[in-house]
């Protein structure tokens, strides 16, 4: 009888409980519609407006020229290999270090967790139009945003799967009196090795997608075909290389899971 009631009574909290959340979500929504100012109608009107935008203006893409994309897309392709290559190295340097089981000290360990903490938080657009106005318009600043961008994400990643690894083997070899370096090459690299491939195809074709992006500050690649585009009006131009882009990150989204299957 008293198992029943402390049941009767915990199921009554959790539905109390469960209404609570609903009630908060939906005050949050409608305070959110009431701040934005949000008109359902006006919302419902332009979506004819829209349509016949896409259907008149933006489409059918525009196949004239379209030996002058293939620049803009080597670009895009080089800068990701290139950010992706230096990004792995740095982000693998900082997980050793940062990583629970293979920081040399916790000092540095906390100062690197927080450095790299505030570079992710920071949108990588704001990073490329702040170098943009370093460097100036050009290719090197999308460049560096995305080795610095792409260097904190590796980093806290692999830190994240370097702490999940199995610890048994380093502590067989701690015992045995290994060092720090033998530590890493024997008991944390070989178990690694599978996460550090993922990631850093990962992060490759995340550099694919932010290229278009990065573009739009005038950070070189297809992106700034794209927003060149778009500034003249050219909208048929715009959705032809917007199909490009598509085309492409499925393109290296098929090449990458191929080499994910083959190598792990």
């Amino acid at each position: 009888m008293y198992n029943d009631t402390a049941a009767l009574s915990l199921r009554k909290q959790k539905k109390a409980k469960r209404l609570t959340n609903l009630a908060l979500l939906a005050a949050a929504l409608v305070f959110s519609i009431w701040y934005i100012d949000f008109n359902l109608i006006e919302f419902l009107t332009g979506i004819p407006i829209f349509l016949t935008f896409l259907f008149t203006d933006f489409l059918p893409p525009n196949l004239d020229n379209m030996d002058s994309y293939i620049r803009p897309v080597l670009d895009t392709l080089i800068f990701s290999v290139v950010a992706s290559c230096i990004s792995s190295v740095l982000g693998l340097i900082i997980a050793f270090l940062s990583a629970r089981n293979t920081a040399p000290h916790p000092a540095i360990r906390i100062v690197l967790r927080g450095i790299v903490s505030f570079v992710r938080n920071v949108p990588f657009l704001v990073w490329a139009s702040l170098l943009v106005v370093i460097f100036g318009v050009g290719a090197m600043p999308g460049l560096f945003a995305l080795v610095l961008f792409g260097t904190c994400f590796l980093g806290r990643v692999y830190a994240e799967s370097i702490e999940e690894l199995d610890k048994e083997a380093a502590e067989a070899l701690q015992a045995a009196g290994a060092t720090y370096g033998q530590l890493i090459k024997h008991a944390v690299i070989p178990q690694f090795l599978p996460s550090y491939y993922s990631w850093t195809l990962f992060m490759f074709e995340i550099n694919i997608r932010a290229s278009a992006i990065l573009g739009l500050v005038g950070a070189g690649g297809i992106g700034s075909n794209l927003k060149q585009a778009m500034d003249l009006f050219q909208y048929s131009r715009a959705s032809m290389i917007i199909v490009i882009l598509i085309v492409l990150i499925l393109a290296v989204e098929f090449i990458t899971q191929k080499v994910r299957e083959r190598i792990l």
